[in-house]
């Protein structure tokens, strides 16, 4: 919700809505917040398994990625902190629509989602 106040425009949010803290100007160096985790998301195939090449356009989105970052995990009903099942360095399979999707400085894709939209840690 925006509001103005002493004639300058303030953004209030939920902590729910805010991801992480990001002290860099890249977000590899993003730190999780409560139950989320930031991902290096795979990079899609460009070929077929036959050899054929495919264009942008016709790439289907990757949905596994490798943790960079994991949030604190977030707090039951007796304010203890539930640390998440994931680290860094797990190769892990999530929803395909879940998430905030960022770009690296380099060009590498990162997302950042909740550890529910986690399907499975591959490794």
């Amino acid at each position: 919700m925006e509001v103005e106040l002493n004639d300058s425009n303030h953004l209030i949010l939920k902590e729910d809505d805010i991801i992480g803290i990001l002290e860099t100007e890249d977000v590899k160096d993003m730190k999780p917040l409560s139950d989320r985790v930031l991902i290096k998301v795979a990079v899609a195939e460009d070929k077929t398994a036959g050899g054929l090449l495919l264009t942008n356009s016709v790439q289907e989105k990757p949905s596994v990625g490798t943790v960079v970052a994991v949030g604190p995990g977030h707090l039951d009903e007796e304010g203890k902190r539930i640390p998440l099942p994931v680290s860094t360095g797990n190769s892990v399979l999530y929803s395909k629509y879940a998430g905030a999707e960022f770009k690296g400085a380099d060009g590498t894709n990162y997302i950042v989602l909740r550890v529910s939209d986690l399907m499975a840690i591959l490794s």
